[in-house]
């Protein structure tokens, strides 16, 4: 062991400080290649893989599309939910709500149209107390979990500049299909 240390001890005083110095830059930068460039690589040929993948399977849906003009308009159609599934999608609303931590006192439902090109559209109001995140989430997260749903406005009101609970006003509008 001492005579690997003589000789490392050795090979650093021909080198010098500068010598010393590259060796340990390329020592962080092999390090560096293998810990992070590498892994990055390698998961960026996995998602083009994956997209390719999805490329294909695209282009058998198209090629799958309903031929017709009717049978098109009946799949598009076949994406809203029924209108008895109201209450099931509400419960996903008042789930998320919950999870974000507002409490949802009480909401305002009406019917916008009905029937108007074989859609029913209802407005929901939510009013609610809390801060601006979990307001944020809570809109973020309900139109994921609701896809037959889009925000209609959103109103924020703070009763002084320092509060950090806010006063909130979600209105969402929900697409529902043909009673099947």
């Amino acid at each position: 062991m001492t005579r690997l240390h003589a000789k490392l001890v050795s090979g650093a005083e021909r080198l010098g400080w500068p010598g010393v110095l590259g060796l340990g830059l390329i020592a962080f930068s092999a390090g560096f290649y293998l810990s992070t460039v590498r892994p990055g690589q390698l998961r960026v040929e996995q998602l083009r893989g994956e997209v390719f993948k999805l490329a294909g399977q695209d282009s058998r849906a198209a090629r799958e599309t309903p031929a017709s003009a009717r049978e098109q308009l009946s799949a598009f159609y076949g994406f809203f939910p029924a209108p008895d599934r109201t209450a099931a999608q509400l419960g996903v609303i008042f789930a998320v709500a919950e999870k974000q931590a507002l409490s949802l006192e009480l909401g305002d439902y009406r019917i916008l149209r009905e029937n108007v090109g074989g859609l029913t559209h209802y407005q929901l109001v939510f009013p609610f107390k809390g801060s601006y995140p979990q307001v944020r989430k809570f809109v973020a997260a309900t139109l994921r979990q609701v896809p037959n749903l889009s925000l209609d406005s959103i109103e924020f009101e703070r009763q002084k500049v320092g509060d950090a609970t806010l006063n909130a006003k979600v209105k969402f509008v929900m697409y529902l299909g043909r009673q099947s």
